[in-house]
Protein backbone atom coordinates (compact mmCIF):
# COMPACT_ATOMS: atom_id res chain seq x y z
CA UNK A 1 0.00 0.00 0.00
CA UNK A 2 1.15 3.61 -0.48
CA UNK A 3 3.33 4.99 2.33
CA UNK A 4 1.52 8.35 2.35
CA UNK A 5 -2.11 7.71 1.41
CA UNK A 6 -4.69 10.47 1.18
CA UNK A 7 -8.19 10.26 2.60
CA UNK A 8 -10.39 8.41 0.12
CA UNK A 9 -7.55 6.68 -1.74
CA UNK A 10 -8.80 3.28 -2.80
CA UNK A 11 -7.30 0.00 -4.03
CA UNK A 12 -9.12 -3.14 -5.16
CA UNK A 13 -8.01 -6.76 -5.27
CA UNK A 14 -9.50 -9.75 -7.07
CA UNK A 15 -8.38 -13.36 -7.22
CA UNK A 16 -8.90 -13.70 -10.95
CA UNK A 17 -6.91 -16.96 -11.07
CA UNK A 18 -8.83 -18.52 -8.16
CA UNK A 19 -5.62 -19.48 -6.39
CA UNK A 20 -5.35 -17.32 -3.25
CA UNK A 21 -6.02 -20.52 -1.30
CA UNK A 22 -2.72 -22.00 -2.55
CA UNK A 23 -0.85 -18.76 -3.32
CA UNK A 24 -1.90 -16.30 -0.60
CA UNK A 25 -2.01 -12.56 -1.27
CA UNK A 26 -0.02 -10.51 1.24
CA UNK A 27 -0.80 -6.78 1.33
CA UNK A 28 2.04 -4.85 2.97
CA UNK A 29 0.76 -2.18 5.36
CA UNK A 30 3.77 0.06 4.64
CA UNK A 31 3.50 1.94 7.93
CA UNK A 32 -0.27 2.50 7.92
CA UNK A 33 -2.84 0.39 9.76
CA UNK A 34 -5.18 -1.94 7.94
CA UNK A 35 -8.56 -2.24 9.69
CA UNK A 36 -7.11 -1.02 13.03
CA UNK A 37 -4.18 -3.46 12.87
CA UNK A 38 -0.50 -2.56 12.50
CA UNK A 39 0.29 -5.65 10.45
CA UNK A 40 0.20 -6.89 6.88
CA UNK A 41 -3.04 -8.38 5.58
CA UNK A 42 -2.89 -11.97 4.29
CA UNK A 43 -5.77 -13.21 2.13
CA UNK A 44 -6.08 -16.92 1.37
CA UNK A 45 -9.72 -17.16 0.26
CA UNK A 46 -10.09 -18.70 -3.19
CA UNK A 47 -11.91 -16.29 -5.52
CA UNK A 48 -11.75 -13.44 -3.00
CA UNK A 49 -12.39 -9.87 -4.10
CA UNK A 50 -12.45 -6.73 -1.98
CA UNK A 51 -11.45 -3.10 -1.82
CA UNK A 52 -9.63 -0.97 0.72
CA UNK A 53 -10.11 2.76 1.20
CA UNK A 54 -7.94 5.02 3.34
CA UNK A 55 -10.07 6.46 6.12
CA UNK A 56 -7.88 9.44 6.94
CA UNK A 57 -7.72 8.25 10.56
CA UNK A 58 -4.33 6.87 11.58
CA UNK A 59 -5.88 4.39 14.05
CA UNK A 60 -8.25 2.85 11.51
CA UNK A 61 -5.99 3.38 8.50
CA UNK A 62 -7.20 1.37 5.52
CA UNK A 63 -10.70 -0.05 5.88
CA UNK A 64 -12.78 -2.38 3.75
CA UNK A 65 -15.10 -0.84 1.17
CA UNK A 66 -17.46 -3.80 1.57
CA UNK A 67 -17.86 -6.40 4.28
Amino acid sequence: LPASPGTGDQVNFIDQGYDFNTNALTIGQNGTNIANAASDLVVNTQGGAFGLVYSGDATTGWTYTEK
